[in-house]
């Protein structure tokens, strides 16, 4: 596991937060922002070649959407996964319409309970 940098923005001070890359032993790889805004290290995550990276895209206390799918472009996972779409405390964080306009190459979306197989 690597913490990476995460914030860069009003909410999230970068000296506060982390994201994370885990890197299991069959070599794949998956990065999850954290609560974040684009950071200046995804310029250069492209070279950890990871597999499965999940964007917080909330567009409240993180980057919105269209943030997301620059920092998408940035990091150059394999598949890109929107997450925390949404910024209710009682109900769902997963919203599909809103996932739908996460337009980023490699997108996949994963809903709530929905599992999926790292391969």
């Amino acid at each position: 596991m690597e913490a990476v940098e995460a914030g860069y923005n009003s909410l999230h001070d970068v000296s506060d937060c982390v994201g994370y890359v885990l890197t299991f032993s069959n070599g794949k790889s998956i990065y999850v922002t954290g609560d974040t805004s684009k950071t200046e290290q995804m310029a250069h995550m492209n070279e950890m070649e990871i597999d499965y990276a999940f964007f917080c895209c909330d567009g409240v206390y993180n980057m919105g959407l269209e943030e997301a799918a620059e920092s998408a472009e940035l990091v150059g996972a394999k598949h890109n996964i929107p997450y925390h779409m949404t910024t209710t405390t009682t109900g769902r964080q997963f919203d599909w319409e809103l996932a739908e306009q996460f337009d980023t190459e490699n997108r996949l979306i994963v809903e709530d309970g929905e599992e999926i197989l790292i391969e």
